[in-house]
C-alpha cells in the first residue's frame, strides 16, 4: 500500500518499572490526556523512551514525526506556516480516543507540543488516564488499556480520510483480503534487547509510505509492448500493491509516466501530436501522463489510479526511433521538474530499426 501516511499501533510492554518523565525540546508543557498514575507523566514521546527506545527512534524517522515541521508541508501552497487552520488538526492530533474513533470522526488539533506532529499520546493517549494497547493483559506503570480498534483501520481514518484514503482502501483488493493499513505500512518487527517485554513481536512504527523509494516502488509494475511492426508502443502501469489509489492522500503528489523516444544519436524524437499532456514540470518526453488527485478548486477530474487497476500510454514510433526509455517521477509537487522529484524508476530498451 502506498502515497500514504497512517497512523500507530503496539508501543507498550508488559513490565513494572515506573516511567522516567523525559521532555522533548521546545516545548515541555505536557498534555493533560495521558497522565497515569502518581510517578508516570506520559507528556511527550520523550516520556517513552526509557522503556520503548526502539519504538521512538522508528517514530522519530516517520513523516508522523515530522508531520507538523515538514517544509514541505509547511509550504505556500499547502498549509502556508499553518496559517491555515485546517490542516493543524491531521499534523498536530489529540488524543484520538479523547473524542471516538467512528466512521466520519475527524481529528482534533492539539495546542501543546505540535512540534512533535503526530506522536505516541495522538494514537496511544487515553481520555481516563492510562495508554491505549492492541494486546490484552499488560501491567506497566503507563498502566495499558486493551483497545480492540488499535489494530483497525479505524485508527487512521480521523486524518488520513481527509483526501479519501480510507475510502479508496475499502473499496480495494486488499480490503477484501482482510489486508488494512498496518499489513504495508506497519510490518512486523522483533523487539529485543532493553525494549520494554522483550523479545516481542510487534510493529515498525516508521509508517514507511510514498517518500520511500523502495517501499513506494513496489507499488506498481510497469510493463510495455510494441504492435504494428513496431510502429506503436504501449506503455502500462498497474497499481499492483497498494491498497488504495496512487498516489494518494495529499492533492499535491503527482505521480508521472513519461516515455521518451531517441534516435540514432541519442537526440529526443520531438513530442508525439495528441498523446499526452504539457503542464509545468512537465514538458519533456515524447509522450507522458500524470497521475493526481487534483486540488478541489480546480474542478479537474481525478487521475489516480485505483487499486488493481491498469492505465496505458500509447505512442507512434517513428522510424528514427532507436531506443526508448520509460520514466516514473513521484513529486511532492505538481509543478516541479523532473529531475527535483522525490524519486524515479527507469527502464530503457531498443526499438528494431
Amino acid at each position: 500500500m502506498n502515497a500514504r501516511l497512517v497512523t500507530g499501533l503496539v508501543l507498550l510492554g508488559a513490565f513494572g518499572a515506573a516511567l522516567v518523565f523525559w521532555p522533548d525540546t521546545d516545548d515541555r508543557t505536557a498534555d493533560t490526556v495521558g497522565k497515569s498514575g502518581p510517578n508516570v507523566a506520559i507528556a511527550s514521546p520523550g516520556s517513552c523512551l526509557p522503556c520503548h527506545a526502539e519504538v521512538v527512534a522508528e517514530w522519530r524517522q516517520s513523516m508522523h514525526s515530522q508531520a507538523f515541521t515538514d517544509p514541505q508541508v509547511r509550504a505556500p501552497d499547502q498549509s502556508d506556516n499553518f496559517r491555515k487552520p485546517e490542516c493543524i488538526p491531521c499534523h498536530a492530533a489529540e488524543p484520538i480516543f479523547s473524542y471516538g474513533i467512528e466512521d466520519g470522526t475527524r481529528a482534533l488539533a492539539r495546542t501543546a507540543r505540535r512540534q512533535d506532529g503526530i506522536d505516541c499520546l495522538s494514537c496511544h493517549g487515553l481520555p481516563q488516564g492510562g495508554v491505549a494497547s492492541s494486546r490484552t493483559g499488560l501491567t506497566a506503570a503507563c498502566q495499558p488499556v486493551y483497545e480492540a480498534k488499535m489494530q483497525t483501520d479505524s485508527l487512521c481514518a480521523p486524518c488520513h480520510n481527509q483526501h479519501d484514503t480510507h475510502v479508496e482502501w475499502r473499496a480495494s483488493p486488499a480490503a477484501e483480503r482482510g489486508e488494512t493499513c498496518f499489513t504495508c505500512h506497519m510490518p512486523p518487527v522483533k523487539r529485543d534487547g532493553s525494549e520494554a517485554g522483550a523479545p516481542r513481536a510487534g510493529r515498525d512504527h516508521r509508517f514507511l509510505g510514498g517518500r520511500d523509494h523502495d517501499f513506494a516502488a513496489s507499488s506498481f509494475t510497469l510493463a510495455h509492448e510494441l504492435t504494428d511492426d513496431g510502429r506503436q508502443l504501449s506503455v502500462t502501469i498497474t497499481n499492483t500493491f497498494a491498497g488504495h489509489n496512487l498516489p494518494t492522500d495529499s492533492r499535491n503528489r503527482a505521480l508521472d509516466l513519461v516515455v521518451t523516444l531517441l534516435d540514432a544519436r541519442g537526440a529526443e524524437v520531438p513530442k508525439a501530436e495528441g498523446v499526452g499532456d504539457r503542464f509545468p514540470g512537465g514538458e519533456t518526453g515524447t509522450a507522458r501522463l500524470r497521475f493526481r488527485n487534483p486540488y478541489r478548486s480546480s474542478g479537474d477530474p481525478t487521475t489516480q489510479i485505483p487499486a488493481g487497476e491498469s492505465r496505458t500510454l500509447t505512442l507512434p514510433v517513428p522510424e528514427t526511433a532507436r531506443k526508448a526509455v520509460i520514466e516514473v517521477f513521484y513529486k511532492l509537487q505538481p509543478w516541479i521538474p523532473d529531475s527535483e522529484a522525490r524519486w524515479s524508476e527507469r527502464q530503457e530498451f531498443e526499438l528494431p530499426g
